[in-house]
């Protein structure tokens, strides 16, 4: 027979899975990879462009609170050169400056400072918070005319100055006085870093994160933290250091050693870096300006990277979301593999329970969704309900002894040596006299599985059963050797089951069934018998009858109340080993033989 062997093959549950698995992988997987690349990139872009526009709009902001200086000290230097209006008039030059102050609020003062040094102007530190004129002596100003060269004719901002009698620093806008191409004084506008602070803090600037402005690379012109001032500040010291500053994280965004470039990052513009402190990653954003004093003024914000815009948010939202379609498409994949292949794993466990002939544990296979499926279930189960009847009258022995030959031959038929067993009811007709049809039927049955269990227990076949008799044989093969003994076994087996069954009978008030049982091993003929339309595998031959014969002379050396009596040949007695205890009665003549046989009971 050949034999089929499941190594180095597949399982086809592993294989839909992971056929069903990878195509619903790559397909969901390449859309929501394409879709995640173009989602990531529109809205890294996007913030790209909302980070260039913070900056520039904040840097707008910044230039638009610092023009106005610029414009009304010209404006102001421009009547004084056309000579319209005579600065020592007090009066009329107050209402001036005035009406400047008052067009300009982020202007805290305004100056004219003649070549003479002589100097007055408007402020707007008063008790009452109206402006007021204020005369500036010339040794105040004096700080106001570093970098003014006699002569220079271009206006320019001032680097920021302290002033103690406010206790503030101011950035100033220095407008020469040209007359007859003469400098004859300067208009100085001054605007304090407190008002610049004060108003890089409004809320146009929340979007930001959190503003600021340097003075150069090493101090802060303008911080939330310096909206009402800043100590230890003084002439000498106008700004704080950028390192000694009070906000660690301004104060650490030129660190060298913190600072990561924001390649692979939401923010790709040049004026952008990543800074880490105290475990946390800040983003910078800034923009140099070059027009408001002789060090680059450096407009800038920063917020933690974990605050990301609402837009990475909801990339970040539909990237989770993805993933979990994506797992549950993969799921799916696996359940629906598993789906397909359980009916045909069913199948298959099925089909080998068949071929082991376990046909009574094999169940119907279900119906299933998939019509193929479906049809092969339908078909398995109208075959498997006729081997369920094919079970019933064919000796499953039999049957795996023809699979295991590997041949189908209708004259396949040997002659080799067998052990026979006959047994039958001693005086059937007497126990089921009276008995309703139902009922002796039902005897017979119990009978029948009583001797039927014993004998397959031993390897048996069951040929055939006559009437209330039962005729099994053995054969020797691979598996079953010393059939002699095997068969002895079982009429032992037999006999001590038939006496349980008795005493059971006898509680029930009904009568003991005696057994007689013969056995005989010889040469006979084992194989197909009958016509090619209908085939029986059986033995055949004189063997056959030596043991129906023994079975038949039970009746002669048994009394009739013997539950069983067991009568072999001596040709098995001769195959039997010490353990069995065997008691000779003699040379016999059975009947349809001239020969006498010695006959011996087996107790």
């Amino acid at each position: 027979m050949k034999q089929y062997h499941w190594y180095g093959r597949v399982p086809i549950t592993t294989t839909l899975v992971f056929a069903i698995g990878t195509l619903v992988f790559l397909a969901t997987g390449t859309v929501f990879g394409v879709g995640v690349w173009l989602a990531q990139k529109n809205t890294f872009d996007l913030l790209n462009a909302n980070a260039s526009q913070i900056i520039t709009t904040d840097v707008k902001l910044i230039e638009h609170h610092l023009k106005p200086a610029e414009h009304q000290a010209s404006f102001i230097a421009d009547l004084l050169s056309r000579n319209e209006i005579d600065p020592t008039d007090r009066s009329q030059f107050g209402t001036l400056l005035t009406g400047a102050l008052a067009a300009a609020p982020q202007i805290e003062s305004i100056v004219y400072i003649s070549n003479e040094l002589n100097a007055f102007g408007m402020s707007r530190i008063t008790t009452k918070g109206e402006p007021m004129l204020s005369i500036v002596e010339g040794s105040k100003i004096k700080k106001a005319l570093e970098g003014v060269n006699q002569g220079v004719k271009d206006p320019r901002w001032l680097p920021p100055i302290w002033h103690d009698v406010h206790q503030k620093t101011y950035l100033s806008r220095a407008q020469p006085v040209v007359r007859n191409d003469e400098v004859i004084g300067i208009i100085v506008a001054e605007i304090a870093t407190e008002e610049l602070s004060r108003f890089i803090s409004i809320k146009e600037f929340e979007t930001s994160g959190n503003p600021f402005i340097l003075y150069g690379f090493d101090h802060v012109l303008a911080h939330s933290q310096m909206v009402d001032g800043y100590p230890n500040l003084s002439v000498a010291s106008p700004l704080p250091r950028l390192d000694q500053f009070i906000d660690p994280i301004v104060s650490s965004i030129w660190s060298s050693e913190a600072r990561r470039e924001t390649e692979n990052h939401v923010f790709e513009a040049p004026d952008t870096h990543l800074i880490e402190v105290s475990g946390q990653e800040y983003v910078f954003i800034f923009k140099t300006l070059m027009n408001f004093g002789s060090e680059p003024m450096i407009v800038g914000a920063y917020f933690r990277s974990s605050d990301l815009p609402a837009e990475v948010k909801r990339m970040i939202s539909a990237l989770v979301a993805g993933l979990m379609i994506l797992l549950l498409s993969l799921m799916t994949a696996l359940v629906l593999g598993q789906r397909i292949a359980r009916p045909i794993v069913d199948l298959s466990t099925a089909v080998g329970r068949i071929r082991d002939l376990d046909v009574s544990m094999v169940e119907d296979l279900p119906a299933s969704l998939f019509r193929e499926i479906n049809d092969q279930s339908t078909s398995f189960n109208a075959m498997l309900r006729a081997l369920r009847w094919f079970e019933l009258y064919v000796p499953k022995t039999i049957v795996d002894q023809l699979i295991r030959s590997d041949e189908v031959d209708s004259s396949l038929s040997v002659t080799q040596e067998v052990t026979v067993m006959f047994t039958d009811v001693v005086g059937f007709s007497a126990i089921s006299e009276g008995m309703r049809i139902e009922e002796v039927a039902g005897f017979v049955n119990h009978h029948f599985s009583i001797v039927v269990q014993c004998i397959e227990k031993e390897g048996g076949t069951v040929d055939k059963f006559i009437g209330d008799a039962v005729m099994a044989y053995w054969e020797s093969s691979d598996l079953l050797v010393n059939c002699s003994e095997r068969a002895c076994r079982a009429g032992l087996e037999i006999a001590k089951a038939i006496r349980q069954d008795n005493r059971h009978r006898q509680l029930n008030n009904e009568p003991a069934v005696g057994i007689r049982i013969g056995i005989h091993t010889g040469l006979a003929t084992v194989g197909n018998i009958g016509t090619p339309g209908r085939m029986n595998y059986t033995i055949i031959g004189d063997t056959v009858n030596i043991g129906q014969r023994l079975e038949q002379l039970g009746k002669q050396l048994c009394s009739a109340d013997h539950e069983v009596s067991i009568l072999i040949s001596g040709d098995t007695a001769e195959k039997l080993s010490p353990e069995f205890n065997i008691i000779g009665v003699g040379s016999h003549s059975l009947q349809g033989r001239a020969a006498a046989i010695d006959v011996y009971r087996l107790e």
